[in-house]
């Protein structure tokens, strides 16, 4: 039977996923598109952070959790450039993502129970989607690396 430990197991591997994503990756990189409709890894990393911290009623406060990073269509509208380069942006996914877990254990769900920050969806359901989420976009996040022509490790 699934436990909330086994899903932040594979949470916690998703984004250790994408964090390999900002190997050697610069700062002049971060925030630039490859193409108008395509986001960039920070973008990716902003909507990845905000997706997570969605979920809870008091999502943790950070440059990454904004209605900016919501969703695609939205973003595409108006490009997003923090003023953090690639270490604070990876530290802040991790941060981001720590505060999220340590959110849901506090709240002494069962993963059947409702979700305060996903209408109609439960625990299981929203943890569930979010080991997915992480994993697509770590996938667009490597394929705006190639499309620079970067050399990215091996995925």
């Amino acid at each position: 039977m699934p436990s909330f430990e086994s899903h932040f197991a594979a949470l916690d591997e998703a984004l250790w996923e994408f964090s390999l994503v900002f190997e050697g990756l610069t700062d002049e990189d971060l925030w630039r598109r490859p193409h108008p409709n395509l986001l960039s890894v920070g973008e990716l990393a902003g909507h990845v952070a905000f997706g997570e911290a969605q979920c809870l009623a008091d999502a943790p406060e950070s440059p990454l959790v904004s209605q900016v990073f919501n969703y695609y269509p939205h973003q595409l509208a108006a490009s997003v450039t923090l003023e953090m380069g690639v270490e604070a942006v990876a530290a802040e996914m991790k941060r981001v993502h720590e505060a999220f877990k340590a959110g849901v254990l506090e709240l002494n769900a069962t993963l059947q129970d409702q979700t305060p920050g996903r209408e109609g969806w439960t625990w299981q359901q929203a943890l569930q989607y979010q080991t997915f989420h992480i994993a697509y976009h770590t996938g667009q996040a490597y394929s705006v690396r190639h499309l620079f022509g970067h050399e990215t490790t091996d995925n």
